[in-house]
């Protein structure tokens, strides 16, 4: 399953690092982009929550095997329509990119909780969670490689190596996912199958909405913020500091390596120090860089502000990024077993609906004129709040199940056996 989500994610790695550049260079704004981009998540606010509710006790191979063919096939479609310039092909391309990897994203969490061992879900987590910056690693640097080329000549047919060309390479690469999604084996539910119009009417009795509400309060927070920053820091490096496709992606690629590297780290964090310094440090790290970020484009005129600000960038990014393993594992410990499959879909669908909002806000702020630095503070007050709320949530779940890292208690026998709740 890891596997095969590293190669679906090749192609997410290489339009999230490029594809808004692509879209610059057809002759798009900031403006129309956002608007593109946002259409992305409503297909997955639409339907994350009812596939959710549809695959508890449901076998979930299948689901990966059709991410791993819509995937490409998405992906295709949506590249065709841009570079044929068919806006309204170009916003049903997005809608379909981004119901295709919703499956994905729905699915994987529920999966790891039903295959992986109690003594390894952390691991587990983390390895899947860095499988997207493996994949950006090995997307940035294949865009930066093959950028240096410029062309390349196959069969006697020469090959300018734009984004295009570039990004429909990469979608070959991802459709190999398929042949590993047949190699799965499917995990035992949870819980029982049952048809989803009993799961929906089972929505008020079947699930601790208080304990939900909690864990995905936080999270809201801190998608809205990513919501208004990530999907455009692209273009923030191309406007300011006129970077392109071939600079951005290496530097998006080493970013990617030190992502890589922290999602596998922090489970040995978490088990030696506990939630509370494995979620709040990395996170209030990660939004003093991306103030400082935000003020490279203040001081943009002097030459050390391009250094500064990727130095800010690669910083940031793996210090935000760290933390998500965790905090996905904490929400998953919080609301229990039979809260699981229904978490997951929520999750992804307050991530795409907060996307969603946040994109149409970075559309009107940037149609208002306001400045990148602007809307990068506005993400970072939106961070420190949900901080905070993470810190709440964190204290509440250790009343309950307290954890060695984090208890102020001697780690005495008793308490090892309370470890895991």
């Amino acid at each position: 399953m890891v596997a095969a989500a590293f190669l679906i994610h090749l192609i997410n790695g290489a339009y999230v690092l490029i594809l808004n550049i692509y879209l610059r260079k057809k002759g798009y704004a900031d403006e129309q982009i956002a608007q593109f981009v946002s259409f992305r998540f409503l297909g997955i606010l639409l339907f994350a929550f009812p596939l959710g509710i549809y695959i508890k006790g449901k076998a979930l191979r299948p689901f990966f095997m059709a991410s791993s063919i819509l995937v490409p096939l998405c992906s295709l479609f949506l590249l065709l329509s841009i570079q044929s310039g068919n806006e309204t092909n170009i916003t049903l391309g997005f809608i379909l990119w981004g119901l295709s990897f919703m499956i994905l994203s729905v699915c994987g969490l529920p999966y790891i909780m039903r295959a992986a061992p109690e003594e390894v879900v952390s691991e587990a987590i983390s390895l899947n969670f860095s499988m997207w910056s493996l994949a950006a690693i090995v997307s940035g640097s294949m865009i930066n490689l093959l950028s240096r080329m410029k062309e390349i000549r196959i069969m006697n047919h020469l090959f300018i190596l734009d984004e295009f060309h570039i990004m429909l390479f990469i979608i070959g690469l991802s459709s190999f996912s398929i042949i590993l999604v047949l190699l799965m084996k499917e995990a035992k539910p949870r819980s029982a199958s049952s048809h989803f119009l009993n799961n929906f009417k089972a929505l008020r009795s079947d699930y601790d909405w208080k304990l939900i509400g909690r864990v995905l309060i936080p999270n809201m927070l801190i998608a809205v913020g990513a919501g208004l920053t990530i999907p455009f820091v692209n273009l923030f490096f191309n406007s300011v500091f006129k970077l392109d496709s071939e600079q951005f992606s290496l530097i998006g690629a080493i970013t990617a390596g030190f992502v890589f590297l922290s999602t596998l780290f922090i489970p040995i964090i978490r088990r030696r120090f506990g939630f509370k310094v494995a979620i709040l440090i990395p996170q209030s790290l990660a939004i003093f860089f991306l103030v400082i970020l935000a003020f490279t484009q203040i001081a943009s005129v002097y030459s050390w502000a391009f250094y500064l600000a990727v130095a800010a960038f690669m910083l940031r990014q793996p210090l935000m990024n760290m933390a998500g393993p965790v905090t996905s594992e904490l929400g998953m410990k919080y609301v229990g077993a039979r809260n699981q499959e229904l978490i997951s879909a929520m999750s992804s669908s307050i991530w795409s609906a907060s996307w969603f909002i946040s994109a149409k806000v970075f559309q009107e702020l940037r149609r208002l004129d306001l400045e990148y630095f602007q809307i990068f503070f506005i993400t970072a007050a939106l961070y420190s709040v949900g901080v905070v709320f993470y810190y709440l949530l964190i204290n509440d779940y250790l009343r309950q199940k307290p954890e060695s890292g984090d208890s102020p208690l001697p780690l005495e026998l008793p308490l090892r056996g309370m470890e895991r709740g």
